[in-house]
């Protein structure tokens, strides 16, 4: 008698376990939590509002981009990202080319940002311009170079 009801414990544990994981796994369709803020999509090319909201976030109340130097940011970051939109596009581009001329385009957009800016404004929004330029978050392109190693704890 004891060993049947350790049987029929058994399975009964063995069909909750064999049940009830498919019901923790995730649905295909469900994207995941905590996509990329500002509506940039992790692998495309970033929004210039998601890069504007970036801008903001990092500069704060004290830095922040007034009404007369957002509509000239936005202009020109909408130029840089058309232009790189353009170049992505452009098959015919060799990789060496098109890594040369993605940087040619975000330092156009940096001198023409670097004129709009105070000196203190573009300091600290120029690191998000060049990693935006990159291509990708967080990483060296082909050509470029790569991700800054973080500092030595002592």
């Amino acid at each position: 008698m004891k060993m049947k009801k350790m049987l029929i414990v058994a399975l009964a544990a063995g069909a909750l376990f064999a049940c009830g994981s498919p019901l923790l796994a995730q649905d295909a369709n469900t994207p995941p939590p905590g996509g990329a803020p500002g509506g940039g999509r992790r692998g495309g090319p970033m929004t210039t509002d998601a890069l504007i909201a970036r801008f903001q976030m990092a500069l704060g109340d004290t830095n922040k981009l007034t009404d007369v130097e957002l509509p000239k940011v936005k202009t020109v970051l909408d130029d840089m990202i058309k232009k790189q939109t353009d170049l992505r596009a452009d098959q015919s581009v060799a990789q060496e080319d098109r890594a040369a001329k993605r940087m040619a385009i975000v330092k156009d957009a940096s001198d023409a940002i670097k004129g709009i800016l105070t000196a203190d404004q573009f300091a600290i929004v120029q690191p998000i311009l060049q990693q935006a330029g990159r291509g990708r978050r967080g990483g060296g392109g082909a050509g470029g170079p790569p991700p800054a190693a973080p500092p030595a704890q002592p």
